[in-house]
């Protein structure tokens, strides 16, 4: 068993297979005390496996269903303490962090490449896949964690949430501000959703109030530095 400190909250880990312990490595904590302990079963590996293939046609390792099933623990356990789980890629800029969200293959891994490109280093990758978000003191923070997308961008770190921008292609570059009706929506299909219904109203809450008082905007983009400097001067003025 070990012990992970992830999002703030200690978790144990009891795996089957010694590539989980390895995934989630970086995040590896000396204490001895947790608040949560997943050891998936059989099952619940086998439901990702069968899952997985459903939805990419294709059969992923047997650790990375089991990574994929200790996720999916903390997404439900997470709620409870004022987080939710944010498929999106983001980055810390500025000591603050710029989330790029949209459906898979739109485009949120080169943009945010584009802006390590652009501003060298003061961009660091926080997370480019999967990273968890926490309301904390009055303000909404991201964390990275383990999982961090296939090419392994991210980093064992955080930070209070600048903005939230929902990607598209396009063929020029253009930004716009989003209602924080439009945002919901947009953000619902990038989340968990739990089964449970008391669950689910506090997630509601808890996303109704970050749409409140985080700024989000649209960004039709190109892969080109012009995508950048759009959206940058919307966030920065």
């Amino acid at each position: 068993m070990n012990i992970y400190r992830i999002a703030e909250m200690n978790i144990a880990v009891q795996a089957r297979y010694e590539e989980t312990y390895r995934y989630m490595q970086d995040y590896l904590t000396d204490s001895e005390e947790y608040e949560l302990y997943i050891e998936p079963t059989e099952e619940m590996i086998r439901h990702e496996l069968e899952l997985g293939e459903e939805i990419h046609g294709y059969q992923s390792s047997m650790y990375i269903c089991e990574c994929v099933a200790i996720l999916r623990v903390i997404c439900d356990y997470i709620i409870d303490r004022g987080g939710f789980f944010l498929h999106c890629s983001c980055l810390r800029f500025r000591d603050e962090a710029i989330i790029f969200t949209a459906p898979s293959g739109t485009g949120k891994s080169t943009h945010a490449s584009l802006w390590r490109k652009h501003f060298g280093d003061e961009v660091v990758m926080i997370n480019d896949d999967k990273p968890l978000v926490r309301e904390k003191d009055g303000r909404f923070v991201i964390y990275g964690s383990p999982w961090n997308g296939k090419h392994g961008i991210g980093c064992n770190t955080c930070a209070p949430v600048r903005a939230i921008v929902f990607l598209s292609q396009a063929p020029e570059n253009k930004a716009k501000a989003v209602t924080p009706i439009e945002a919901l929506t947009l953000i619902l299909q990038q989340t968990v959703l739990p089964s449970d219904k008391a669950q689910l109203s506090k997630l509601l809450d808890m996303l109704g109030r970050l749409v409140e008082t985080v700024p989000m905007y649209r960004l039709g983009c190109t892969i080109s530095d012009e995508a950048v400097t759009t959206i940058y001067e919307k966030i920065y003025g």
